[in-house]
């Protein structure tokens, strides 16, 4: 029974839907035809107006004067003879001012190089004068005395050896002398006798530097009943310091 009574009312609801459809398509049809025959017209009127407009130049032509057109002739080539000056004195001044340009960039850059030579010829001096006051100079750091110790069987011969090479070779001692000193850090840092041994090592500078006052102020004082043998007794705290055996022993 409920079947029977939806039976008709999907019957006409599907009509409606048919009906609605069929009008806008009809609609839409007709929109359609409006549109073409507006554009038609509209054409037509464009048409008219430009055989009007070609009637009325004829007219214009025939009316003017022969010595007229000649003018405008002559206005016109003038005209193209300017914009074809003025393109080829532009083009000429493209060509000149590029030429211009890279002349200055030559000469510059000659500039430039005559002052790096001149940099570097400088630099390679001091170069030379620091690894001479290297080599030469007594207590710094890499200097062996046993080397001087050592008599050479032959003349000594200029070393062949490039700057470069002292250079490299000073930077990696001092980066050696940096990990060992850091690495004396680390183990006095981890180990609690080390922490403790890095202490008596401070006391004991602290005293040393308080004697050695206390022993200047008296020969500042009375220089003539001076200790002989003060310097002899008084350690030195920079060259223990220095020491890599002492500090090795310190931190181990």
């Amino acid at each position: 029974d409920g079947d029977g009574l939806d039976l008709p009312l999907k019957d006409s609801l599907a009509a409606l839907r048919n009906a609605t459809q069929a009008a806008g398509r009809i609609h839409q049809v007709f929109r359609m035809q409006s549109f073409q025959r507006k554009q038609i017209s509209d054409s037509a009127n464009d048409e008219s107006l430009l055989e009007d407009e070609r009637v009325l130049s004829l007219i214009s032509s025939k009316l003017q004067k022969p010595g007229q057109t000649d003018e405008l002739a002559h206005s016109a080539a003038i005209r193209i003879q300017k914009k074809f000056r003025g393109w080829t004195k532009r083009k000429e001044f493209l060509i000149i001012r590029e030429r211009i340009v890279k002349i200055q960039a030559h000469v510059r850059g000659h500039q430039v190089r005559k002052r790096y030579k001149k940099v570097v010829w400088c630099v390679g001096i001091l170069e030379k004068v620091i690894l001479r006051w290297r080599r030469k100079g007594t207590g710094l750091r890499g200097f062996r005395p046993d080397a001087l110790n050592k008599v050479p069987d032959t003349p000594a011969k200029p070393s062949e050896e490039d700057d470069y090479d002292y250079l490299k070779a000073g930077r990696k001692q001092s980066e050696e002398r940096l990990q060992k000193a850091l690495v004396r850090v680390k183990s006095m840092v981890q180990y609690p006798e080390g922490r403790a041994q890095y202490r008596r090592l401070l006391t004991a500078v602290e005293g040393f530097q308080k004697n050695q006052q206390h022993v200047g102020s008296k020969i500042l004082d009375d220089p003539e009943n001076a200790p002989v043998e003060v310097e002899e007794d008084m350690l030195d705290v920079e060259s223990l310091l220095d020491d890599d055996h002492f500090m090795s022993l310190a931190f181990e």
